[in-house]
């Protein structure tokens, strides 16, 4: 083989792993941001999987047009790592819903439903039944992806709390997911939902939030109260679900930038009421990007290798003879 066809052959199989881990590095990514359930299977040549897991924001809560505006519902969790994985493997993913926002100026007794989720968000508490109150926002459900026995859990936002007519009658918001993840072996049945949100002290008052869903549901906010009077306080609002993983996961990182928590409903006033309703809780997702194996470097042949040290040996004697016919 000539020299130039040596050099040829040297650019092909360079020119063929450039190629091999470009394409690796244009990684597939596998979005869910429909809430339900799903099921993925790993296919071959693929070694980890980069792993985001956002839970539901919680719903905002009802305006009193007499009084208090609703609470904003709170944020759910995001969670990212990265998880070892061999093909063939399934994964199994939950996408948490927002919660439902609080119906405004009603006494309305149903109450606004929580997000869905493996820990569904609890139901935002209904308005009560003295005056036109604000209800409760519903808690977001919480989102899970598991495989190989390795779970990340992130959890639903509280639902904001509903208007009153009272001094003091604007929704307190929901609690946002927390920015932290617990690491703990109960991480697949045991995390709790938070809290639902108290009725406003003394006011016909706005229904409290549902908490945000962790892996067990979260509970419902209580019932607006039928107040005496204009001295009480809107309904508080939902406490957030707790995140948590379970097994080996890297570079994991956890904030509270998931579902986006609603706004709660408002009003203004002048020769007729305007109230601009609460709106939902923002879905949870789930994004699964596919980390190729590394292509494995081609080794040489003997014969390979013997033609290189004679392509070496002879463009070395030609050198040595250029040498001497100058001399």
């Amino acid at each position: 083989m000539s020299n130039r066809a040596m050099r040829q052959r040297g650019l092909f199989v360079g020119a063929g792993l450039f190629l091999a881990a470009a394409g690796a590095a244009l990684a597939q990514t596998v979005p869910y941001t429909t809430p339900g359930s799903y099921s993925y299977q790993v296919p071959a040549g693929i070694s980890a999987i980069r792993v985001t897991v956002a839970g539901g924001g919680g719903g905002g809560g009802g305006v009193d047009s007499s009084g208090g505006v609703g609470g904003q519902g709170g944020a759910g969790a995001l969670l990212s790592g990265t998880i070892a994985v061999t093909p063939g493997s399934t994964v199994q993913v939950l996408v948490g819903g927002g919660g439902e926002f609080g119906a405004s100026d009603s006494a309305d007794a149903t109450p606004s439903v929580g997000g869905t989720g493996l820990g569904a968000g609890g139901a935002g508490g209904a308005a009560g039944g003295q005056g036109l109150s604000g209800a409760g926002g519903g808690g977001g459900g919480s989102s899970r992806v598991s495989v190989v026995g390795i779970v990340l859990q992130a959890a639903g936002g509280g639902g904001g709390g509903g208007g009153s007519f009272t001094d003091n009658g604007n929704g307190v918001a929901g609690t946002a997911a927390s920015a932290a993840a617990s690491s703990n072996a109960n991480c697949a049945t045991g995390a709790q939902g938070g809290a639902g949100g108290s009725p406003g002290a003394n006011g016909d008052g706005g229904g409290g939030g549902g908490g945000g869903g962790g892996v067990t549901g979260g509970s419902s906010g209580a019932a607006g109260a039928d107040g005496p009077g204009d001295s009480g306080s809107g309904g508080g609002g939902g406490g957030a679900g707790g995140s948590c993983y379970l097994g080996a996961v890297q570079n994991l990182v956890t904030t509270a930038d998931g579902g986006t928590g609603g706004t709660g409903a408002t009003f203004e006033s002048g020769e007729a009421v305007e109230i601009t309703d609460a709106t939902a809780g923002g879905n949870g997702a789930v994004t699964l990007t596919l980390v190729a194996a590394p292509a494995p470097v081609p080794v040489p042949t003997l014969g390979e290798w013997a033609l290189g040290l004679l392509a070496l040996l002879a463009a070395a004697l030609g050198t040595q003879g250029m040498r001497r016919r100058r001399a």
